[in-house]
């Protein structure tokens, strides 16, 4: 692993070298026929080598930094240097009169750009390394043709020229053949994103080496652009080799050797000015500046790259403010969640964000930014321990993922949005509730209509007739029978008359009406005295001027647990307490029963008590007394519709 370190941190800046090189033989071949005043510029732009050195060179130089795309680097830069070594001979060549040493190095300099793209390329993009098994047999024959043919070109050896063999034609088909089924094989065989970066990377490779055999000039110089192009999409869209990390340093990096470079000179230049350099003290004061300038000027152009890569993900503090602010200027809480997405995503250079908040009844509520596909990375969002949604996040490219430093920001806004997505959730809950009290209420007037449809209207027809009738026997002198049917359209009257105070009783205890709320709480509790248990009754505060909804829920409530008390406790004692506050009215109710068992079965009582204060927006607990027993403690609002 040393080994590794070590070598890659001298081969990382050779590489580089390599393609300063490069670009600069290239330009100084184009530059050599203007100053020399030559006519052979033209005849250079003819072929496709002043386009393919520099462009193939500083590709190769790019990805020679990165370990999973470091032997496509070196294999790139060799086609650059070639290129470039070509072009840089020919133009030496003809403004040597077309004689000396350059001649002989243009005659074979040329060989590996043609044969490495043509051959070896296609079987090792994007990786730099052949298919497993037997495909490495046509990419060892592709190397050795490439070293074999230069060699031949290069050296005195009798082999002549190996292009006029007659077979030469023949395997260099193959082996151009064998690369592009490689190729093809690499693309069927992945999925998804990886197919789309095979895709890209492929692209131009194959276009190259059609044009090579198929085009002139002009193509081939405009195919081979599309080499570098097709794999600088796949990086940049695709993410094929991660290579924002590379951009990242490369930026700081260039950016930095600028900053240095014109410090040093201004303080050269103006030490020199004042001092008159007498004593040689310009170049150690430029460099005592760099110095000192150099960390801060390399943390502010990192923080200023990371910012245009990764969004505030170093500065926590302003995205967690951005998020804050967003949430807060919402008109609504699915509006905060939509524009808390939103600021996730453009805060972290993310391609989208989106939440999702379950509802009851199994309906989800989604709010999203950007595009969020459905294998996005999910970070759950929860409230006081509760689960209340989730954040989808998008990477920032397709085939990214996210890196330990997005997780602990996510982490961190994860419980800013969960309150939005709880305020989300209780809108829903409250819609239900509504829907609810709605369903209810329709169905109350339901029955209220049967049962005035049914039984007190024939009730009061019965009534009617009957009087009807008495009325006919006065008529017919027959006092009798008309005093017998009064007496029973009375006994009708009667039973109508019960069946209306049933009604009235189903839609208000009229105790409540008649005794107060205690009243009515002793007034229930009285017909146990003898044969149940000790019953009290205590109140406290102001329980006056209660609405009526808050009256019958804490009667209703008090009522279910003296019934549970007494039916399923085996309580001796039951002590039933109402206290009226500013805001709240509580209800406790304890009874010294054998108390809840181990695992206690919601049944009928208990939800309809918890169902009457959630209603008004209170709760009720139902848990063990003290010392034994159990206890119900509701607290309902004094003002439920405020």
């Amino acid at each position: 692993m040393y080994r590794n370190r070590r070598g890659s941190r001298v081969a990382l800046p050779a590489a580089r070298l390599l393609a300063v090189c490069a670009v600069a033989a290239t330009a100084a071949a184009l530059a050599l026929p203007v100053a020399a005043g030559g006519d052979w510029l033209p005849r250079l732009f003819r072929t496709p080598e002043p386009v393919a050195g520099p462009s193939f060179a500083v590709a190769g130089a790019l990805l020679a930094g990165l370990p999973q795309a470091r032997r496509l680097g070196w294999l790139l830069l060799a086609v650059g240097c070639s290129a470039s070594a070509y072009v840089l001979a020919t133009s030496w060549w003809a403004a040597a009169g077309q004689a000396g040493p350059a001649g002989w190095v243009r005659s074979w300099v040329w060989v590996p750009a043609l044969l490495l793209v043509t051959t070896v390329l296609p079987q090792v993009v994007p990786s730099g390394r052949p298919l497993p098994g037997w495909w490495r047999v046509p990419h060892a024959a592709a190397l050795a043709l490439t070293a074999l043919t230069t060699a031949a070109l290069a050296l005195p050896l009798g082999i002549g020229d190996p292009f006029g063999v007659p077979a030469f034609p023949v395997l260099l088909g193959a082996l151009v053949a064998a690369g592009v089924a490689s190729l093809v094989v690499r693309v069927r065989r992945a999925d998804g994103v990886q197919r789309r970066q095979l895709a890209w990377a492929g692209y131009g490779v194959v276009a190259a080496t059609a044009a090579t055999f198929l085009a002139p000039w002009w193509g081939v110089s405009l195919a081979v652009l599309l080499v570098p192009a097709g794999l600088a999409v796949a990086a940049f869209r695709y993410r094929l080799y991660d290579i924002d990390v590379l951009v990242n340093r490369t930026v700081v990096g260039g950016v930095l050797l600028g900053l240095t470079a014109l410090v040093y000179a201004a303080v050269v230049g103006w030490a020199g000015a004042l001092l008159g350099d007498r004593r040689g003290w310009a170049p150690f004061l430029a460099a005592f500046a760099v110095a000192l300038a150099f960390s801060p000027a390399r943390l502010r152009v990192q923080r200023l790259v990371d910012r245009l890569l990764y969004g505030d993900r170093g500065d926590p503090y302003t995205l967690l403010t951005r998020v804050d602010a967003a949430l807060g200027a919402a008109a609504s809480p699915r509006q905060a969640l939509r524009d808390g997405a939103a600021a996730v995503a453009s805060g972290l250079r993310l391609r989208g964000a989106a939440v999702e908040v379950p509802l009851p009844g199994g309906a989800v509520v989604r709010e999203e930014a950007g595009r969020v596909p459905a294998d996005a990375r999910r970070v759950p969002l929860a409230l006081h321990g509760e689960p209340v949604g989730e954040l989808l996040v998008a990477p920032r490219a397709a085939a990214a993922g996210l890196e330990p430093a997005d997780d602990r920001v996510l982490a961190d806004l994860a419980g800013r949005l969960a309150a939005a997505a709880y305020a989300v959730r209780l809108s829903g809950d409250l819609a239900e509730s509504r829907e609810r009290l709605v369903t209810a209420r329709e169905e109350e007037r339901r029955r209220l209509r049967r049962d005035l449809h049914d039984g007190l209207g024939p009730q009061l027809s019965a009534v009617v007739m009957t009087l009807d009738t008495a009325g006919s026997a006065l008529r017919r002198d027959d006092p009798a029978r008309a005093a017998a049917l009064v007496a029973a359209a009375g006994t009708q009257a009667a039973d109508a008359v019960a069946d209306v105070r049933r009604l009235v009783h189903g839609l208000r205890p009229p105790t409540l009406d008649d005794l107060g709320l205690l009243g009515a709480l002793r007034a229930g509790a009285a017909p146990l005295a003898e044969r149940g248990p000790r019953v009290t009754v205590t109140g406290e505060g102001d329980l006056t001027g209660l609405p009526a909804a808050v009256e019958v829920a804490a009667l209703r409530i008090a009522q279910e647990a003296l019934h549970n008390a007494v039916r399923h406790a085996g309580a001796r004692a039951v002590a039933i307490g109402v206290t009226a506050g500013a805001d709240t009215v509580e209800v406790e109710v304890s009874d010294d029963g054998r108390g809840l068992p181990g695992r206690p079965v919601p049944g009928v009582g208990l939800s309809s008590m918890r169902e009457r204060a959630a209603e008004l927006g209170g709760s009720c607990t139902v848990g063990p007394g003290d010392p034994t027993g159990t206890r119900v403690h509701a607290v309902l609002p004094r003002h439920p519709h405020d």
